[in-house]
């Protein structure tokens, strides 16, 4: 928790069927190929730092609604141990299984993906630079036509020579300051004392957030800082979300983000913004929250220059491969810590 982390977020609606600067899928969404730069992703500090990372998978693939079970492979990072039929060390790893029904529809298995978060290693490749693949195979052999999905990879450095007595205690040991903003000190439609919301509530902005008062006593201890997404409540809304509309996610900016990579469109990748992990909102006229696990909940940032920042949140959808969302929601709040780096 207070180790530096890098995001790597992979918006497939921003990659057709046609070769682009950044990737290529295929006709029926069943493969993925996205060209990274690992510098980009890790940071230059943590790519030369460190020789291998844990790398965990946050993947989503939404279906269309017929039965059967597909396993995902990853090819292009070094993952170990995992080989098969002569290849190289990583090639075409099994990293999850993606269970499709026609009357459920969930594209995160087995009731929420944080319960049941896959890691791996990674030896860092001699090769910055990748050609990472991602791949759903039928189990009984037939081609699935599925629809643009979303993939969030968290990647956590792996020093093999720690030990610890206790891990349990030790990861509670770690100073943390808790916060929790809430949308209802805004005005929806409107801009008031406190920042400025649109009539949906997909979109809002907490104007002078004073960051050195949250953070307290650790400002002066650390330069960087882990933002723990902890848990996302949302208000009882009229509006109707249904399959892969409820399984959403928001978008964050105003923080200086680090070793954050984020596909933008068909040529280009972002490393100024973050994003939460998907959480789920089960169905209408009810309210809901969803608490999120670490490490994928974890995004690394820089100490603000100033005290005061304004944190804006966008929602999205992987509906679509991934989207900006506006339906009619309700009231969100969202609680957070922060746990300095220790470097």
């Amino acid at each position: 928790m207070n180790q530096e982390v890098a995001k790597l977020y992979l918006n497939t609606a921003n990659i057709g069927t046609t070769i682009s600067q950044i990737g290529i899928r295929n006709s029926t969404n069943t493969e993925y190929t996205f060209f990274v730069d690992l510098r980009l992703v890790l940071g230059e500090t943590m790519f030369q730092k460190y020789e291998a990372f844990k790398v965990y998978f946050g993947f989503v693939n939404p279906g269309t609604g017929s039965t059967g079970i597909d396993t995902i492979f990853v090819n292009g990072l070094n993952l170990i141990p995992a080989s098969y039929q002569d290849k190289p060390a990583g090639f075409n790893t099994a990293v999850d299984i993606y269970s499709q029904t026609a009357t459920q529809n969930d594209p995160i298995n087995l009731g929420g993906k944080n319960a049941n978060i896959q890691e791996f290693v990674m030896i860092k490749p001699d090769n910055a630079k990748v050609e990472l693949n991602i791949s759903f195979v039928r189990d009984d052999a037939t081609i699935p036509t599925l629809v643009q999905g979303v993939f969030f990879l968290t990647f956590v450095p792996f020093q093999k020579d720690k030990i610890y007595k206790n891990p349990f205690n030790y990861l509670y040991q770690n100073e943390l300051a808790n916060f929790t903003l809430t949308t209802q000190i805004l005005s929806a439609g409107a801009t008031n004392e406190f920042g400025t919301m649109n009539s949906t509530f997909t979109t809002f902005t907490f104007t002078n957030v004073n960051m050195r008062r949250i953070i307290g006593t650790m400002w002066d201890k650390y330069n960087k800082f882990n933002l723990v997404c902890a848990n996302v409540g949302i208000g009882q809304t009229a509006t109707a979300l249904n399959g892969t509309q409820r399984f959403l996610f928001f978008q964050i900016q105003g923080l200086q983000f680090i070793n954050c990579l984020s596909t933008t469109t068909s040529s280009s990748f972002s490393q100024s913004v973050a994003y939460t992990p998907i959480f789920r909102y089960a169905t209408v006229s009810t309210a809901d929250s969803d608490s999120l696990a670490v490490p994928e909940s974890l995004i690394s940032f820089r100490k603000p220059e100033s005290e005061n920042v304004d944190l804006a949140f966008q929602l999205f959808t992987i509906n679509g491969g991934g989207t900006a969302y506006n339906p009619q929601m309700n009231q969100f709040s969202l609680t957070f810590a922060v746990v300095g780096i220790k470097e």
